[in-house]
């Protein structure tokens, strides 16, 4: 059985500054993409939970959700999900393919699926630039389901219950608002070897 991790205050206060960076960068790739709209993403929280406790962050098991799915490989392996309601991910493509009915065909699902991109690039290069390690996204997977049925595929594939960082997000377009969650998952041979990198990098700072 895979051994719960506290990460520290420090820590905590490490990955917080990154997803600001990973956020802003996210945001500027973003407002290019919505032909330069003016789009701002902030980062309200950061924490570690179990992966039922991140389900409820997105409204619960039965609430449906798109959840964009990446493979991480290079100087540290795991998984990032960057996961958002519905609601959300409908309100968001009115802006990426407007003047068109929504279906989640092929056309906004390949747009859901470069915002996921963008979104996670933006965060593993943040991390890669603090910590001096090579972090390789896989192209992004997407799907359309209720929460239980994503939050079990990822279960059954990194076998993480306990201890997930989490990064809620919110994006802000105009007058509008899109709340999701990235979840960070490093195999449990690489969780302690990327904080360990950012806490030397932030001591030789």
């Amino acid at each position: 059985m895979r051994q719960k991790r506290e990460l520290s205050p420090t820590q905590i206060d490490l990955l917080r500054e990154l997803s600001n960076i990973g956020a802003g960068n996210a945001a500027t790739a973003l407002s290019t993409l919505l032909g330069d709209q003016r789009l701002e993403m902030t980062v309200p929280e950061v924490l570690v939970c179990s992966l039922a406790e991140s389900m409820e962050l997105i409204g619960g098991a039965e609430s449906v959700v798109v959840g964009i799915y990446v493979l991480m490989s290079g100087d540290s392996n795991g998984r990032v999900a960057f996961i958002f309601p519905e609601k959300s991910a409908l309100k968001m493509l009115e802006f990426l393919v407007p003047g068109k009915e929504l279906t989640l065909d092929s056309v906004e699902v390949s747009a859901l699926q470069e915002v996921g991109n963008i979104v996670v690039s933006s965060y593993l290069n943040a991390l890669a630039k603090s910590t001096g390690l090579t972090l390789i996204p896989s192209v992004p997977a997407l799907a359309v389901d209720v929460a239980g049925a994503i939050w079990s595929t990822i279960l059954a594939e990194a076998g993480v219950v306990d201890d997930v960082p989490v990064i809620k997000t919110t994006f802000q377009l105009g007058e509008r608002a899109f709340d999701g969650v990235l979840m960070m998952i490093p195999e449990p041979d690489y969780f302690e070897g990327i904080f360990s990198a950012l806490l030397d990098q932030e001591t030789s700072t």
